[in-house]
C-alpha cells in the first residue's frame, strides 16, 4: 500500500470509529429507554456472547476505548497501562466521553507515532489503532443489535474485507504461541465472496503465515461475504461455507 493509500485508509478507519461509535451509543440509549423490540434495557443478554449483558458490553467497549486512547497518546511502544473499570452509574455518558476522547486521539496523534500493540505481527504505531478500533466497534455494534433485536446496519464491504485481513494476519498470530495453534499444522483457504480476495493461512506449530493465493492444497476452505466472514471468525453466528477439516478452520477464530 502506498503512503497516500495508507493515509486515506487510516482516515476512513477513523471515520468508521466515529460512525460506529455513534451508532452504538444511540442504540444503547434506545435500549435503555425501552425503544427497541427487546425490553430488558441494559440488562438484556447478548445472545452471541452469553456471559455478557448489554451493560457489560457497553462497559467493555468504553474501557477498551480508554485503553486504546492511552496507548495512542503514550508516545512509546512499551507495555500499556491497565484497562479502566466502568462506573456503576451514568454508564452511557461515560461511554460517550470515552468514544469522543478516542476519536480525538486518533485524529491528533501522528500516525507514525510509536504505540504498543498486542500482536507481534502488527506495526507498533498509532495508525494501527484506527484500524483495530474500527473493527472492534463493527463487531460489537452487531453484538448490540443482536441484543436489541434490531436488524444489522450494513458494514462497508471494504472495511469488512480489511477486518477479515486484520484478524487473519494480525489477531491470529497473537495467539500462535498458545494451544491449539502451538501444536497444530494446518492450512486454510479463505475467500471473500464480495471482493474475490483470498487468503492462504498456514499454521505450523506456533507460527502463522498468511499468503494471498491459495494453491488448492488446503486442509479446509472457508468462504462467505466480508461481513459474514468477519462475524464467523470472531465466533459469532454467520452464514458461511466451510469444507474440509473443521478443526483446521476453527484455528482461525479470534479469541
Amino acid at each position: 500500500m502506498t503512503t497516500v493509500a495508507a493515509e486515506t485508509f487510516r482516515l476512513r478507519c477513523i471515520e468508521a470509529v466515529v460512525e460506529e461509535g455513534e451508532r452504538f451509543g444511540v442504540l444503547a440509549a434506545e435500549l435503555e429507554a425501552g425503544l427497541t423490540p427487546v425490553a430488558d434495557g441494559l440488562d438484556a443478554p447478548v445472545p452471541w456472547v452469553p456471559a455478557w449483558t448489554v451493560r457489560e458490553l457497553v462497559g467493555h467497549l468504553g474501557a477498551v476505548h480508554r485503553w486504546a486512547t492511552d496507548i495512542v497518546r503514550a508516545g512509546h511502544a512499551d507495555f500499556p497501562p491497565s484497562v479502566q473499570h466502568p462506573p456503576d452509574d451514568d454508564l452511557l455518558d461515560w461511554y460517550a466521553a470515552g468514544s469522543t476522547a478516542l476519536v480525538r486521539a486518533l485524529r491528533e496523534v501522528p500516525p507514525g507515532s510509536p504505540a504498543w500493540h498486542m500482536s507481534p505481527a502488527a506495526p507498533k504505531i498509532a495508525a494501527e489503532w484506527a484500524r483495530r478500533q474500527a473493527h472492534e466497534l463493527a463487531v460489537h455494534r452487531m453484538d448490540l443489535e443482536a441484543a436489541a433485536g434490531v436488524p444489522h446496519a450494513p458494514l462497508d464491504p471494504e472495511l469488512a474485507d480489511d477486518g477479515v485481513d486484520e484478524l487473519l494476519s494480525v489477531v491470529v498470530p497473537r495467539w500462535a504461541h498458545t494451544e491449539p495453534l502451538a501444536g497444530a499444522v494446518a492450512r486454510v483457504a479463505v475467500t471473500n465472496r464480495d471482493t474475490g480476495r483470498q487468503w492462504d493461512v498456514r499454521v505450523t506449530r506456533g507460527t502463522v503465515e498468511v499468503r494471498s493465493a491459495p494453491d488448492g492444497s488446503a486442509d479446509a476452505a472457508l468462504s462467505g461475504t466480508g461481513t459474514q466472514l468477519l462475524l464467523h471468525l470472531w465466533g459469532r453466528p454467520a452464514d458461511v461455507e466451510v469444507t474440509g477439516d473443521a478443526a483446521a478452520e476453527s484455528l482461525l477464530r479470534g479469541r
